[in-house]
């Protein structure tokens, strides 16, 4: 299965981000920053490194630098005995740029530096009332900017060290130097330029020249290792930004359909109850009760 590798574009400049998933749709992918992921409606399985188990709603897990990873839902996984009920999470991404190279030098950070290196493996977290105290960390974490948004992610990470309860993933470390790099892919090079490009209006025919392909021939192929067009990713990525914006700023739904990379307003509301089965006023509503 091919592997995407995936930008996360950070706000601000800054190397760690929260990122809301009102429905999981991103295919077998990767990225650089290490991700806590909170899963906070439905069931399915989650694939980390060569492992795979089952997540529920109140699940927490901590995947690793540029380990692979895909959460599918039950609804997708068994669409004839589930109700339509989408998987949605909430996650924290962070850069290793963040900590010093000799981490395992410093015994300030022993306790952190063994959790990112077992992070490799995937790790699940299991302990009466740590769901809540992640949500609330994040809402801090929300609230906060510079330093102290740092210091709530280290809070985040020691938390996260003294769970008395956790289970490993995979029964292996995913070593990157085992597996080759598929960076050059055309699918993960498609994927790169959507992610960095979005909020601009996007032809074919520019995506075709960067990754070097002929337009044509690079959608028949994108079809076919996917099961999308490329359009339909570009409109998935477009309204993953505008669930952001809609659960954490206070821009009205016009401004947030210029920010995803939308000119007209009938178009993104059409597109994001398309993809989320609600309208984004009511998905603003129902987020924020």
């Amino acid at each position: 299965m091919d592997i995407l590798e995936r930008k996360i574009i950070h706000e601000n400049a800054t190397m760690c981000s929260h990122v809301s998933y009102p429905r999981f749709v991103l295919p077998l992918h990767k990225h650089v920053e290490f991700e806590i992921m909170l899963f906070t409606q439905g069931k399915g399985k989650q694939f980390v490194g060569e492992g795979v188990s089952e997540f529920q709603e109140g699940d927490i897990a901590l995947i690793g630098s540029n380990v692979p990873h895909l959460h599918l839902c039950n609804t997708k996984l068994h669409p004839s005995s589930h109700k339509d009920v989408w998987c949605a999470g909430e996650a924290i991404q962070f850069r290793p740029e963040l900590f010093p190279e000799n981490l395992q030098d410093i015994p300030d950070y022993h306790f952190i530096y063994n959790l990112l290196k077992k992070s490799q493996y995937g790790i699940r977290f299991y302990e009466d009332g740590l769901f809540a105290e992640m949500q609330e960390m994040i809402a801090m974490f929300d609230s906060s900017e510079f330093t102290s948004r740092i210091i709530c992610l280290l809070q985040m990470l020691d938390r996260l060290c003294h769970c008395k309860h956790t289970e490993l993933l995979s029964d292996t470390a995913y070593n990157q130097a085992n597996h080759n790099s598929d960076s050059n892919e055309p699918i993960n090079r498609v994927y790169t330029y959507l992610y960095n490009h979005f909020k601009e209006k996007i032809s074919l025919d520019e995506i075709a020249e960067y990754v070097k392909q002929n337009p044509t021939a690079l959608c028949r192929y994108f079809k076919l290792r996917t099961d999308k067009s490329i359009f339909q990713c570009l409109a998935e990525i477009r309204i993953e930004h505008a669930c952001k914006l809609l659960a954490y700023s206070e821009m009205n739904v016009s401004q947030i359909a210029y920010e995803s990379g939308y000119n007209s307003i009938t178009h993104f509301i059409s597109q994001f109850k398309k993809t989320t089965g609600r309208t984004p006023t009511e998905y603003r509503e129902q987020i924020r009760l």
